[in-house]
């Protein structure tokens, strides 16, 4: 198995806790991450949003 990069924190709390709710994601069995990958995906939709807004 290919071990993913290191990813250095971004300073937006919510990005930071997506891209770790991802990686903790990667060890679940599939059905579920989807869960995961939704919700990082919700996060960090609302985290550009509100950067557009700005």
């Amino acid at each position: 198995m290919i071990e993913p990069a290191a990813v250095d924190p971004t300073g937006q709390p919510a990005v930071d806790a997506a891209v770790e709710a991802l990686d903790q994601a990667a060890d679940r069995p599939p059905e579920e991450q989807v869960g995961a990958y939704e919700e990082a995906h919700k996060a960090l939709s609302q985290t550009l949003a509100a950067i557009d807004e700005g």
